[in-house]
């Protein structure tokens, strides 16, 4: 089931495109919804039925997460006509909406991340979408990282993209197998992917600080949120590409290459202090 919402017209600019994103009422969608919008594309935000995303109790903080939600939709039980038909048009699709809790079971990562993720990428073929940009996460690679602690075998490095994948958690499986659905259809169906690994993204950026630690250590700031989804969206890549993307925190252990390079992307300059936020 699914439900229109009408919305303003939207003044292009030069550049303008049509973005889709799921998960639009969330936190990260929020973000990157708030951004496109301003730099003038034509943004559809897509997310569950209003009754439950109350229930969830997700972002519900944000007095303007429902503004950016044009499409009620349930990703887990929608048909592929009414996904299509949403996605008619649409040049770049982001696909944010999942069950981001490591610590739910193995029934609500098949229901909420493998199988919706199954479909975007199908609908995204019958929709002759140009780009899609997948979330994924880090702990597609948490378990490598004894590896590279003080005294493992790594040590002295970051933890690259290349150095493979070590989930501990059906989530982190799932994300890979998002990696992998990517890599698959720019290389059979010729979709331009990007597959991200996304830093630690949240409400009250000052904990960054207040906490530190891997909290600090994994920390994507709301504005490298907005730089990177711009670039994701805007500049040009060549098929597939996996990367990770955060903020350049003290104690960052993940390179962020390829993405800085092919994207053409810089974080921000990490702020002395809670103070100096963007």
């Amino acid at each position: 089931m699914w439900l229109w919402k009408q919305t303003l017209d939207l003044k292009p600019t030069r550049q303008a495109m049509r973005v889709a994103i799921t998960g639009a009422a969330g936190l990260i969608g929020g973000i990157v919804h708030d951004h496109l919008t301003a730099l003038g594309h034509n943004v559809t935000g897509i997310d569950r039925p209003l009754d439950d995303w109350l229930a969830a109790g997700r972002n519900t903080d944000d007095e303007n997460a429902r503004n950016r939600v044009d499409i009620e939709m349930d990703l887990t039980s929608v048909s592929d006509e009414e996904l299509s038909a949403v996605l008619e048009g649409v040049d770049c699709l982001i696909h944010l909406a999942a069950d981001a809790n490591p610590s739910n079971d193995d029934t609500s990562m098949m229901r909420n991340n493998i199988e919706p993720t199954t479909t975007i990428f199908r609908c995204a073929i019958s929709s002759h979408i140009s780009r899609v940009i997948v979330a994924s996460s880090g702990l597609t690679q948490v378990g490598l990282e004894p590896l590279f602690n003080e005294g493992g075998p790594m040590h002295g490095r970051m933890i690259r993209v290349e150095d493979g994948i070590a989930p501990t958690s059906t989530y982190g499986a799932s994300k890979i197998y998002a990696e992998v659905l990517a890599e698959m259809h720019a290389r059979i169906h010729g979709i331009e992917t990007i597959a991200v690994r996304i830093g630690t993204v949240i409400p009250d950026e000052t904990e960054h600080w207040t906490r530190g630690g891997r909290l600090q250590a994994t920390a994507f700031l709301a504005e490298d949120v907005r730089r990177f989804f711009q670039a994701a969206v805007e500049n040009p890549i060549d098929g597939h590409l996996l990367t990770a993307a955060q903020s350049d925190s003290p104690g960052r252990f993940l390179d962020l290459e390829p993405g800085l390079s092919i994207l053409d992307w810089t974080p921000v300059s990490w702020p002395d202090s809670a103070e100096n936020l963007q």
